[in-house]
């Protein structure tokens, strides 16, 4: 359904890409026409009937003006289409597993309590499926959110009015998230740091010069048309002026070219910003959170414009002529550093609330964008009596695609899942995790029904590895992860432990020995536990009735096939020695 209105969206952008590239060209023609009909019309003036000519060789001007405004329109909305046609294509590859967007590889903790072992970031991970965002705050807004579930415990937490509006408003959205990604050199508002090359204090009175260089012009024109002629002690003033300011601008020089340096960056900066600015504050939002963001981008919005009409200014220096003429007449350099000055200090202490809002209203976009691409999904809904209820849930990476389970979670509970090799005991434990995850950021969750508490927290033991440097075992590595689990379990009301196959670098016996020690420490603390496990022997371990068994059964074939359902019971059959047994075979052939 969703890659269908994609396709449509695409079609119908590159027919209108179309007609704008034939209007393109007529208004090249245009262009061109109106030019030499204004040379032409001004030569002529030169000789006979001066009036009529340079008459119309205005008008051809005008002409020429409008179709130079109208081309640049175009070309406006034709980088919008082609921006849109990206974002249009980027879900369509989304849809078809084929991932565009960054994986937040840079966010990889082998310490988070959960964010490692279920793949939240790196290639074809949680980050990079959500991730929509445009600017550098909004990824890390998003990373943020999704290492740090635990801290959110409350249904207030998950900002669902304002997800579900975004989801609702098309048009914002996808025009919001087609923008083109900014990634800053400049790193907040360290940029800042070395601002103040010119106080104001030194360089203010020099404000007058200008003032009386443009007063004076002003005389000169008003004498010319009205008397015909031109003051010679005028004509003086202004020329001792051009020259005083000249001189003063590169006596300047140096602290005027630093400051130039330091402003044109944090310009940029800034500029990097307006076109989401722009969009969030044109928006009309209905969402409380919706709108004080849009309030803040409001406030910013009307300084930026005033820094871009100084942009266009420092553009002028680059043309020798007009930089005498600027410098000699309106002292422009010291002018517009001046400007730059109170701009900075007006708007210093509001650029990080700046960024911060943007964070997060891509990151809210971002989950309105998936749950818009997955309709289909279940809305998780809050709920005090379980921690986790889920109905027919999948895995958020499979989809539809996947096999749906039921699985319910209680306080206090130990469920042990036993299942033969790659019967999808990890994939099922990391399903619940991170359908976890979803919910409690307001995403929909691959399930036909999903109820969750705002307390649930998350703490995982799955993946562990040594380090060679740091002269730690796997084993140890493992001990440490355990020891790290037991004391958040013991100090963080509902928290959820997924644990898959704990004790691994040791032998069998001592396995599942010290196996049967944890979870009876866990039953005595009432610690909730989903345990994945190949020895069937901790299963008949008398846990009161806290304990519960499953199992992912295989079939008893040659070879054995995996249905991926989860069952009540232990598991009773194996592949571990038909699959070495297939090996030794097809060597021995």
């Amino acid at each position: 359904m969703n890659k269908l209105y994609y396709v449509d969206k695409v079609n119908k952008l590159l027919v209108s890409q179309r007609v704008l590239s034939k209007r393109s060209h007529l208004l090249v023609w245009g262009k061109l026409i109106s030019f030499c009909l204004m040379i032409i019309a001004g030569w002529n003036g030169l000789d006979g009937f001066p009036n009529i000519w340079l008459s119309l060789s205005v008008i051809c001007l005008l002409v020429y003006l409008f179709f130079v405004y109208a081309d640049n329109r175009v070309d406006r909305k034709r980088e919008h289409n082609q921006q849109m046609i990206q974002f249009y294509e980027d879900e369509i590859g989304y849809l078809g597993n084929e991932f565009s967007f960054q994986d937040g590889s840079e966010y990889i903790d082998i310490h988070s309590p959960y964010s490692y072992d279920l793949d939240i970031f790196g290639p074809g991970s949680l980050f990079q499926r959500l991730n929509r965002t445009t600017t550098v705050p909004g990824e890390k807004a998003l990373a943020h959110r999704l290492i740090n579930v635990n801290t959110r415990i409350s249904k207030n937490d998950i900002d669902q009015d304002a997800i579900n509006e975004l989801m609702l408003s098309s048009d914002f959205r996808e025009d919001y998230l087609s923008t083109p990604h900014f990634k800053s050199k400049v790193r907040g508002t360290s940029m800042y740091s070395n601002v103040n090359t010119m106080p104001d204090k030194n360089i203010k009175w020099l404000q007058i010069f200008p003032i009386c260089s443009f007063l004076l012009i002003l005389y000169l024109i008003l004498s010319y048309i009205l008397v015909g002629k031109i003051s010679s002690i005028t004509s003086a003033t202004l020329t001792v002026l051009f020259v005083l300011q000249l001189f003063i601008t590169i006596a300047l020089s140096s602290k005027l070219k630093t400051a130039f340096c330091v402003s044109k960056s944090i310009i940029d900066f800034n500029k990097g910003y307006m076109p989401v600015i722009k969009k969030i504050s044109a928006y009309n939002f209905k969402a409380s959170e919706l709108r004080e963001i849009r309030n803040i981008a409001q406030e910013y919005l009307e300084d930026l414009k005033s820094i871009q009409r100084i942009e266009s200014i420092y553009a002028l220096r680059a043309n020798p002529f007009l930089w005498l003429l600027l410098n000699g007449f309106l002292s422009i350099d010291v002018m517009e550093v001046l400007k730059f000055q109170r701009w900075k200090v007006r708007r210093l202490a509001s650029l990080p609330t700046l960024l911060e809002s943007i964070g997060k209203i891509e990151t809210l976009a971002s989950f309105a964008q998936f749950n818009f691409n997955h309709a289909d999904y279940c809305i998780a809904k809050p709920q005090e009596n379980m921690l986790i209820n889920m109905k027919n849930g999948k895995h958020p990476f499979l989809g539809n695609s996947g096999v749906g389970n039921d699985f319910s979670i209680s306080k206090g509970s130990i469920s042990i899942i036993t299942g033969a090799n790659m019967s999808g005991k990890s994939t099922f434990l990391r399903t619940i995790a991170l359908n976890l995850i979803l919910a409690k950021n307001g995403c929909r969750v691959p399930a036909d029904k999903f109820y969750f508490n705002p307390n649930s927290q998350i703490f995982t033991s799955m993946r562990t590895r040594d380090d060679i440097k740091g002269g730690i075992s796997y084993f140890q590595s493992e001990i440490i992860r355990l020891d790290k689990a037991i004391d958040v379990a013991l100090n963080t009301p509902n928290v959820i432990l997924f644990l898959d196959e704990v004790l691994k670098g040791t032998n069998s016996v001592d396995k599942l020995e010290g196996t049967k020690k944890l979870l009876s420490f866990f039953v005595e603390n009432g610690i909730t536990t989903v345990l994945a496990t190949h020895d069937i022997d901790v299963t008949s371990l008398e846990l009161s009735g806290v304990k519960r068994n499953y199992c992912f059964e295989i079939t008893a074939e040659n070879p054995p096939s995996y249905p991926y359902k989860l069952t009540n019971g232990v598991c009773q059959n194996k592949n571990a020695t038909f699959l070495i047994n297939c090996i030794l075979q097809k060597q021995h052939k």
